[in-house]
């Protein structure tokens, strides 16, 4: 077997089964589907889920009710060439405000005191890109968003995909804070229901900026597909929110804003590359 290495906060480690480093990372070295990786960003740990290559078909698909037409038709066959670490949750403000040195979110408390675990929120696309590249600087890792392809077949649940409207679940009140449970607000990170590889809060809490701009679907199989326009043009966000109704938190529903747009509804969720 081939060693690798890999160097964490000035320190080189080295291992034939694992990456880690004494301030607690720990990445597999040959990672399967459902493995978990721990990375550790000044002082604060957070934990990635890995997804294996895979195809499914992404948009309107038979089990979506209550689908838009024009955002999420034609469904079309994807593939995705290369396995993808990604975060199991949102960010939170805890990790954000260790990267960047401060929090941006409106609302910091919950049930009447402050709750570092809430999502952070209040970020435009260009924030959101600010702290993936600041977080890459601090961990030696190279972090980024997630493409809107790799998002949905994330929520999906990759291979172990169920057919489901909601991430893990046809229900979507045991996975989501959205209107109907949230009371107006975002709840911390984490309280809901797990999906199939263990992921929670795709579905509502705060949507989550991807990588890609705005486009409408084209009809066609493709191979890794990430929409790059322009930054001044609409980016995707998905997943819905905790103002959200039903419909809006499906795996398929997409959402779209200016890149300076900021809401106490919006935040992300990152991926590390192999």
């Amino acid at each position: 077997m081939t060693l690798k290495t890999l160097a964490f906060a000035g320190i080189t480690m080295i291992s034939a089964l694992a990456i880690t480093s004494c301030g607690g990372n720990s990445i597999p070295e040959n990672p399967k589907e459902k493995d978990v990786a721990t990375v550790e960003a000044n002082g604060v740990s957070f934990e990635l889920v890995f997804v294996e290559p895979g195809q499914f078909r992404m948009g309107a698909t038979s089990e979506q009710d209550g689908f838009d037409s024009f955002t999420e038709l034609p469904a079309h066959d994807i593939t995705l060439s290369k396995g993808y670490w990604i975060g199991k949750l949102e960010v939170s403000q805890e990790l954000w405000e260790a990267v960047m040195g401060s929090n941006p979110s409106a609302v910091k408390e919950f049930d009447g005191k402050e709750d570092k675990q809430l999502p952070v929120s209040g970020i435009t696309w260009a924030d959101a890109k600010a702290f993936v590249k600041k977080l890459s600087e601090v961990t030696g890792q190279k972090f980024r968003l997630p493409t809107e392809a790799e998002w949905e077949y994330a929520a999906r649940g990759a291979s172990k995909t169920f057919g489901l409207q909601y991430s893990g679940s046809k229900y979507y009140d045991r996975v989501a804070c959205f209107k109907d449970n949230s009371d107006g607000m975002p709840h911390p990170i984490g309280q809901f229901m797990p999906n199939e590889l263990d992921m929670r809060d795709m579905n509502g809490n705060v949507s989550e900026w991807v990588e890609d701009n705005y486009a409408v679907y084209k009809d066609s199989a493709q191979t890794d597909p990430c929409v790059v326009l322009a930054d001044t043009l609409s980016h995707v966000a998905r997943g819905g929110n905790f103002a959200s109704g039903k419909t809006q938190i499906r795996t398929a529903s997409r959402e779209y804003y200016d890149p300076d747009y900021k809401s106490l509804s919006v935040g992300l969720r990152v991926v590390m590359d192999m």
